[in-house]
């Protein structure tokens, strides 16, 4: 690793680690207004979708090219007998 940083200049080393702080920086920024704009009941339905946003923008990370876990299906809503629902009888 030692033989790497030294093969490449100064300048461009400083370059990638600002790129890497202005992604995370706009990421959090990002991730933190969808997490306030959202309303309680919706979190459940937005954190994996967040989640998966998250894990795509890690791989611009040059230690972000492993494998990607599985995906996580939302849970499906739950619908209610007193919003209209007919009861069989």
């Amino acid at each position: 690793m030692t033989e790497l940083a030294s093969a490449v200049p100064a300048y461009v080393l400083l370059a990638a680690f600002a790129v890497i702080v202005v992604l995370l920086t706009v990421v959090a920024i990002v991730a933190r207004a969808v997490v306030a704009k959202a309303r309680p009941e919706d979190l459940q339905h937005i954190l994996p979708g967040l989640g998966q946003v998250l894990a795509a923008l890690a791989l611009f990370l040059p230690w972000g090219r492993g494998t990607r876990g599985p995906t996580v299906a939302p849970p499906l809503p739950v619908r209610s007998e007193r919003r209209g629902g007919r009861r069989r009888g």
